[in-house]
This record gives C-alpha cells, structure tokens and sequence, in this order.
C-alpha cells in the first residue's frame, strides 16, 4: 500500500505509554514522521524500533524549549497523550503558541478537561472512559458490528478499511453526480457517508448526491482504491465526458 501523500507531514506525539505507542504506529503505518517527545530514556528506546521515520527527543514537553527540538514549528499536528488532564491541556495551550496553524489531538479523562483542551485549540479529543465503555458494551449489544470495526480499525496488517478522499478547491468533479462519476462502478469502492462543509454528514448517499468542494468521501476500500478514486475524481470534464457518451451509446445500442 502507498501512503506516499503523508511522507512530508510530521507528527509530533508527546508521551511514549501505551496510548502513544499506539498512536505512533498507526501513523508510521499510515506513512507520517513522527517526533515522540518523552522523559523516560527506556520508553524511546522502545519507540526507535517501530519505524525508520521515528524519530526521539528526550526531555520535558511541557517546556518550550524542547517543543521547539521537535520540529512543532513545521509539523502538521500533534497529539498530546500524557498521562494526566492539565499537563495535556497546558501542553496544547503551549504548542498553539508556537505553532497556530498546528492541528491538535489529545485523550482526556472526563468532560471538564475536554472543555478545556477544546478552549485552548484542540481540533479533537478522545475521552478515554467514554471510548472505552461504548467498545465493551457493543460487545455485548451489536458483537458482529463491533468485531467488524475492530478488524478493519485495529488489525495491524490492513489490506483493506476506511478511506477519506478530500474534494479539494479545483477539483473537476465539483458538481457532479455520483451517478455520473460513476465511482464504485470504475473503482469499486463502496461510499459510506459525505462530510460537508458545515460538519454535517449525508449517510449512504444516492447517485443524484452532487458533490460540491469540501466534502470529504468516507469511503471503504484499498488504498489502491483511493489512488484510482483521486484519479478519477481529479481526471479532466472533458474526459469524464467522453467516457460518460461512450456509455451512454453502449447502454443505448
């Protein structure tokens, strides 16, 4: 699988414990650098094993100092997963001091520490207990559905799972159809839901949907799904065109 479209972006991961191994794989996996950032020499040393595009620095992050060795200026996001709720929201209010254009990810313990992170710029948080309680009673209410999501989450070797596929400014396909795209037909790649613009989401979306720029196709497929969905989409009207009156006379004849 190629995941040539991160290999640019750095990841800055404060906290190097379970959440942040976690987190530091599924970003390598998904082709990120990565920076962990981390007081304990032992828990680095460990990380320094999961990639060639992880990279180390030792000291405290809640220091300017040391978020500067991280390359925050440059990144792309950060996720702050320490171990407890006002080192992360300090930590976030730091880095967005540094960095305004940084997105910022971090886990919370309840709602009043959620607040607070949103306040101070976190794009999204994660409440821990609230995660973890709704996985283990779907286990229970909808188990099929849940052991689904958790192989295409979390199985480590993905040969297949969700998709996101930005429709950017420019794009060509602004305006069209999904009947006339004829996406699943040319890549078979089933569309789950659209993201709009105001964060408002169209489930299962009939072939009269017309897209419109800044969507985000939610989409389930291979990542050689995505690369044929991207060329497709950002393919010229005028070829878009010809091969939909060339199905047309087929269908026709």
């Amino acid at each position: 699988m190629s995941y040539s479209d991160n290999s640019g972006s750095i990841c800055v991961v404060c906290g190097a414990g379970e959440t942040g191994i976690f987190v530091i794989k599924e970003l390598v996996l998904h082709g990120f650098t990565v920076t962990v950032v981390d007081l304990d020499p032992d828990a680095l040393e460990r990380v320094t094993d999961l990639g060639e595009n992880v990279g180390t620095v030792l000291g405290n992050c809640l220091t300017d100092s040391i978020l500067k060795k991280s390359d925050l200026i440059d990144a792309h996001a950060l996720f702050c997963v320490l171990p407890d709720d006002r080192s992360n929201v300090f930590l976030s209010l730091s880095a967005r001091r540094i960095n305004p254009e940084l997105e910022i990810y971090s886990v919370a313990s309840d709602i009043s520490a959620e607040r607070k992170l949103k306040l101070v710029g976190a794009r999204r948080t994660v409440n821990q207990d609230t995660a973890e309680g709704f996985r283990i009673s779907n286990e229970m209410i909808r188990p099929n559905v849940a052991r689904f999501l958790d192989r295409i989450v979390f199985a480590r070797e993905k040969t297949e799972g969700y998709l996101s596929i930005e429709i950017g400014k420019g794009c060509p396909s602004v305006g069209w159809t999904l009947k006339k795209l004829q996406l699943h037909g040319n890549t078979g790649v089933v569309i789950i839901a659209v993201r709009r613009r105001d964060d408002s989401y169209v489930y299962s979306p009939s072939g009269d949907f017309r897209l419109s720029e800044d969507d985000s196709l939610i989409c389930f497929g291979t990542e050689d799904d995505r690369e044929s969905m991207k060329n497709l989409l950002w393919s010229s009207k005028q070829d878009r065109t010809d091969r939909w009156r060339r199905l047309r006379d087929i269908l026709g004849k």
